[in-house]
């Protein structure tokens, strides 16, 4: 963690150096050898952080290397602040005095921050001489063994505890599938391989083990190796030479100490040849152990490679057959009772729970949220527990803290704490902040990487955007399962994530160890001063007087009570430095002209508040990356917007008031770095101005009248980098895109609202193009026709779009169609037949208010992926085929779940299923 501390000031102060000349002058080279002391100090520190779980003197030399970075980062940034304010004066109008107090003001600021730099300076040489006394290991001196040291090796006590018990429920039928994928005999007899995938202590070795015990006898020699972060490649070589061999009971050659890894893998490859042969790989971390080994195992003869890991990408090997298995959380019904076995069996309940302790235990178990180990390591701690009631619900309530304390739950601690310690440092500042968001929270994607960049978490990289990189973070996240995927049901797109509880008292007990953040609930909380995060939850309401050292980089709020604004006076007075300022959902009615101070503030979210207007003061935040105020009660902006010239995701779209859209102030083309832009306005001026804003990747606009339609085609065709795209017409002026003849070829997300009659010729070009709705289009040829052809379409959306009487799918249309939804078509009367191989991807159906289409098309049954048919409104004839015995029911009889929703005349609506034992 000290190295990511490190890493992420010596990559700011490099960003300042280039671009903050001016206020640097006079401090220069002070913050010159600042950032070049830390550089070499860095090189120390991956050596330091392996070993300060075993040396208390180097945890403590960290701990000093952490204080001085964030002295020195707090001086420059202080500085910066001083500096700026004196600029805004300077730059204004002011006499003779005024300009030589400045200038005096600026000589006594930089002496201040000379000595600050001083102080620092012999700070960091102290700790560079003590850093010899422990003799690091450069980093550049070290190769991929150094990866991991003692963290990398599995606690048996953790294994041994569960390993039976854990094997009792849930794993069965997992077990008999991937047993006779194992055990099967194709006709080509190539190798093939299987990964087990989940987070750690999902059961991946258990299923593993289970599965090998039971099938190791059907192969002609195996090898189960288990292979860890630090693994090295000769090593694991030797092992399998080793395994192979005693599988067999034959004796190995007992020269495979001399040998080299070529010389072993061949020795391998040759005893395999002719033999079907099994190999485990238990806890494998990165592709590179599977390139070290399958160059020693034979193609031919069937036989298959069975590995477990933590990692997605790690499962699916490049140029490898394999099936992958992704582990499940346990349900609630058998994670109560592996946990009641556990913890009751050999007492005299007989494996049941006791009345008084049911409340308290199903708690608990739905605090694992379906983690064996989990689940087997808690119910262990409570097998040595009396049935008091009140004993249980201590236990639950400083769960957290008995993580590190308790010696049960310390080994479970462990385990989960392997999978943080691997994360190379930029990740683990990502994974920490998303410790901030309360249980269960889920937390948006796009918001969440703004956030990181906000912070500076995020390397530069020479081809891609600071959001670009922080994306392929949060995908490493998930991937490395240390944050849960929350999929879109309707698009199937990574829309946020969520993280374990147990994982969220992991990062809770890192950020408080490293000082990284804290959660407020209650006025009784207690900071250290070097918290540089802040998040606010629950019951709190207003910020303690105790905490005037605190001065933090983000202030993120959780809560939906009143704060009086007096609170947000202090904060802004207090938190100079504040960089993210996330205050979604919470109840302000004003934000002070306060705000205008926190001129390092990248991210400023005042989604869902009652906010009416935002002070001028707004327009000196020069540093402002993201200012979302989607759903807030703003009536408009202030004079000045223009000048936030680093902005670069700007959310307008609001639900209140007459109109969605925001009229946009003149010389919007200023803002040439947004990315994003929703919810603006369209007038003559501003579609001109929008053809400037070439970095864009997303546009919502609104109210575009027929006579802005050319020039607004004519800015468009200049956004070649836009991914996402939304015009709404406005009333019923028509929206006539026909001239847009060089669409952005990389556009995804395509919405149109309003009048065109005439199908945009251009959309039939986009192959890039995923998800597209049109609404109130009226079209009077079909759309689908032209729709059906395009390659990667997976959602499609058609709202009162076309006026003819029939639709036709071209054969083997739509490949990758996932959804589809036909609302308010009132004169379609017709759907032509499917043929087979047409959207043949399909999952859901949703089909409303079309009253005079009498029924599904022939040829319906052949969507075999459809899982979901939804029906709403629609006419009693069309309903009475699709019902059982009816003429259209074999169609669907296929289909998992069928809802149909029809208005009972006092407009309710009244929900029915249409398939055998599905609920209401």
């Amino acid at each position: 963690m000290a190295e990511a501390v490190l890493s992420f000031f010596i990559q700011k102060l490099g960003e300042q150096l280039v671009h903050e000349v001016e206020l640097l002058s006079g401090v220069h080279d002070d913050v010159v050898w600042i950032r070049n002391e830390l550089q070499t100090m860095k090189a120390f520190l991956e050596d330091a952080d392996r070993r300060k779980e075993r040396e208390q003197l180097v945890e403590a030399w960290i701990t000093q290397v952490r204080y001085s970075v964030y002295n020195a980062e707090d001086a420059v940034d202080e500085f910066m602040i001083r500096m700026e304010s004196q600029r805004r004066l300077r730059n204004g109008h002011m006499g003779c005095f005024v300009f030589h107090a400045c200038f005096v003001k600026q000589l006594i600021f930089r002496h201040r921050f000379s000595t600050q730099i001083q102080k620092i300076r012999k700070e960091v040489k102290a700790i560079q001489e003590r850093s010899e006394e422990f003799r690091f290991h450069s980093a550049f001196q070290e190769g991929r063994s150094a990866i991991a040291t003692d963290d990398g090796h599995r606690d048996p006590g953790v294994a041994a505890s569960w390993v039976e018990e854990a094997d009792i429920v849930g794993l069965k039928n997992d077990a008999i599938k991937l047993q006779q994928l194992l055990l099967e005999k194709e006709e080509t007899q190539q190798r093939t391989a299987i990964s087990i995938v989940g987070m750690g202590g999902s059961g991946k070795t258990t299923l593993a083990k289970k599965i090998y015990k039971t099938a190791k006898t059907s192969f002609d020699c195996h090898a189960w190796i288990y292979v860890s972060q630090s693994f090295q490649k000769k090593d694991i070589l030797k092992r399998m030479l080793e395994g192979f061999y005693e599988s067999r009971k034959e004796a190995a050659p007992n020269h495979g100490e001399t040998m080299d890894e070529t010389n072993i893998a061949k020795m391998i490859n040759d005893y395999l040849q002719g033999r079907r042969y099994a190999l485990f790989l238990d806890d494998i971390w990165d592709t590179s152990v599977w390139e070290d080994v399958k160059h020693a195992l034979p193609h031919e003869g069937g036989s298959n490679i069975i590995f477990t890991t933590r990692s997605e990408n790690t499962a699916r090997p490049v140029h490898e057959k394999c099936h992958t298995h992704k582990m499940k959380p346990l349900s609630h019904e058998l994670a109560l009772e592996l946990f009641q076995k556990k913890v009751f069996l050999n007492q005299d309940t007989q494996g049941t729970c006791p009345q008084q302790l049911v409340e308290v235990g199903n708690a608990m178990v739905k605090r694992c949220k379906g983690l064996p180990l989990a689940i087997v390591v808690i119910g262990g701690l409570m097998s040595k527990k009396s049935t008091d009631p009140a004993e249980w619900n201590d236990v639950l309530e400083n769960l957290d803290t008995e993580l590190k304390d308790n010696e049960d739950l310390a080994r479970l601690n462990r385990a989960l704490l392997t999978s943080y310690n691997y994360l190379p440092f930029h990740l683990k500042y990502c994974f920490l902040y998303c410790g901030l968001f309360p249980e269960d929270h889920e937390i948006k994607r796009k918001k969440l990487i703004r956030m990181w960049v906000a912070e500076g978490f995020i390397e530069e990289h020479p081809r891609k955007t600071p959001e670009e990189v922080s994306s392929n973070y949060f995908a490493q996240l998930i991937d490395r399962n240390l944050l849960q995927p929350v999929i879109h049901e309707l698009t199937g797109e990574l829309i946020a994530c969520q993280v374990h509880d147990l994982m969220r008292d992991i990062a809770i007990h890192m950020f408080k160890k490293e000082n990284f953040a804290a959660i407020l609930t209650n006025r009784r909380n207690n900071f250290e001063k070097a918290q540089c995060r802040l998040a606010i939850q629950n019951t709190a309401i207003d910020i303690p007087g105790s905490m005037p050292e605190l001065n933090p980089r983000s202030l993120i709020v959780f809560n939906d009570q009143e704060f009086p604004s007096s609170s947000f006076c202090r904060m802004f007075s207090k938190f100079k430095l504040l960089r993210v300022l996330d205050l979604e959902g919470a109840k302000i009615k004003i934000l002070p002209n306060e705000v205008g101070g926190l001129i390092h503030l990248r991210y400023l979210s005042l989604r869902r508040t009652q906010i009416e207007e935002l002070p001028v003061s707004l327009q000196r935040l020069h540093n402002l990356q993201t200012l979302d105020v989607r759903d807030s009660h703003l009536k408009g902006f202030p004079t000045g917007i223009e000048k936030l010239m680093k902005l670069r995701h700007l959310n307008l779209t609001k639900s209140y008031g007459s109109s969605e859209f925001y009229k946009m102030p003149k010389q919007t083309a200023s803002l040439s770095n947004l990315q994003t832009l929703s919810g603006a306005s369209v007038d003559g001026g501003f579609s001109r101005e929008l053809g400037y804003l070439t970095q864009l990747k997303k546009l919502a606009i609104g109210e575009v009248k027929g006579e802005d339609c050319r020039q607004l085609c004519d800015s468009i065709s200049q956004l070649k980098w836009l991914r996402s795209l939304k015009i709404v017409a406005l009333g019923r002026d028509e929206l006539n895109l026909q001239e847009l003849s060089q669409p952005p070829q990389y556009l995804e997300k395509l919405h149109l609202v309003g009048v065109m009659k005439e199908f945009p010729r251009w959309v039939g070009s986009l192959n890039c193009l995923r998800h597209i709705n049109l609404t109130c289009s009226q079209f009077e040829n079909d759309p689908l026709t032209t729709l059906g052809r395009l390659p990667n379409l997976a959602v499609l959306g058609l709202v009162n779009a076309y006026v003819g009487k029939q639709i036709y799918c071209t054969p083997v249309g739509f490949p990758k169609l996932r959804t589809m939804i036909i609302i308010n078509m009132e004169e379609l009367e017709e759907w032509s037949r499917i043929e087979e191989g047409t959207m043949k991807s399909l999952q859901y159906l949703y089909i409303e208010s079309c009253p005079k289409l009498k029924m599904l098309p022939d040829g319906f049954q052949h969507l075999a992926a459809i899982q979901s048919l939804y029906l709403r409104d629609m006419s009693e004839e069309f309903m009475k085929r699709v019902r059982r015995g009816g003429d259209d029911h074999l169609k669907v009889r296929h289909i998992p779940h069928i809802k149909k929703v029809s208005n009972d005349g006092d407009g309710k609506y009244i929900s029915e299923s249409l398939c055998d034992g599905e609920k209401n």
